[in-house]
């Protein structure tokens, strides 16, 4: 179940949230409360819930300003606004913060209930992409060391199959920088692209353009972080020729930006 963690300074309103959203009904359960942003600081600390539905204006913190401090510990948690502040600044900065929803008191429960399910979404597209990567990278390892040990020895299909897909992960390896496409990938190996396109499938789950990102992904954060290359030289030096394509792509990896990556990277070797 996802986790739900309420904070507000009007006990009348958390009660109500406690009691009238049908939290069973969308998978969720109410897992602690907070009166105050500092407070609520703590209670994510400590339960690590999945969602907040936070006020603004609430004693020693402001609910923005706790969003904030939540996301510099990179948190993985959607923030939801419920507020009786209609201003238009306290929603702008809670669109650049990235809040699922911006909810005025008082309001429908079913516009609670719709902004938790969009968290809920947002999750879950979120982790499955990383997920994904995190498979891709172990998959990436795994075939290494198989196109290391060589064909001798084989004696089925599978264990052919795996080593041409390692053999085509190595190349993708040396060649990551080049305009490369499944075709040539291929030809290297005297295989026709359709069953490399099968091999990769089974053997890694992956398809080829999400391989070779991967591949080129890695290598652009060496760059970022060992080399003062300004990001449109480090997208042509990975092979990519478009730079927001480039910045796109390397976001989804990593859940950060080029240039963010850069600076957090060398905040933390100083």
């Amino acid at each position: 179940m996802y986790k739900i963690l309420i904070i507000d300074d009007e006990v009348t309103i958390i009660e109500g949230l406690k009691k009238l959203v049908p939290w069973d009904e969308i998978d969720c359960k109410v897992v602690g409360i907070a009166e105050d942003g500092e407070e609520g600081l703590q209670q994510i600390d400590k339960l690590k819930p999945d969602i907040i539905i936070s006020d603004i204006q609430m004693p020693k913190r402001s609910g923005l300003e706790m969003i904030k401090a939540m996301q510099r510990k990179k948190r993985d948690i959607k923030s939801i606004i419920l507020t009786g502040y209609r201003e238009f600044e306290y929603a702008q900065e809670a669109v650049n913060l990235g809040v699922v929803r911006f909810l005025l008191k008082p309001t429908k429960l079913e516009d609670i209930k719709d902004a938790v399910i969009e968290a809920i979404h947002m999750l879950d597209d979120e982790r499955g992409k990383v997920r994904d990567i995190k498979n891709l990278r172990r998959q990436l390892n795994k075939h290494h060391a198989i196109a290391g040990n060589g064909l001798e020895g084989s004696q089925n299909e599978d264990e052919k199959m795996r080593f041409l897909s390692g053999q085509a992960i190595e190349y993708i390896k040396e060649n990551y920088n080049q305009k490369l496409d499944l075709q040539t990938v291929a030809d290297q190996l005297y295989i026709s692209s359709w069953y490399l396109c099968k091999l990769f499938k089974k053997e890694v789950g992956s398809s080829f353009i999400e391989l070779l990102n991967e591949v080129r992904i890695q290598e652009a954060k060496k760059l970022l972080t060992t080399t003062k290359f300004k990001v449109y030289e480090i997208t042509e030096r990975v092979g990519y020729s478009d730079t927001p394509y480039f910045s796109k792509t390397f976001k989804k990896h990593v859940g950060l930006t080029p240039n963010q990556y850069r600076n957090k990277m060398w905040k933390e070797q100083c």
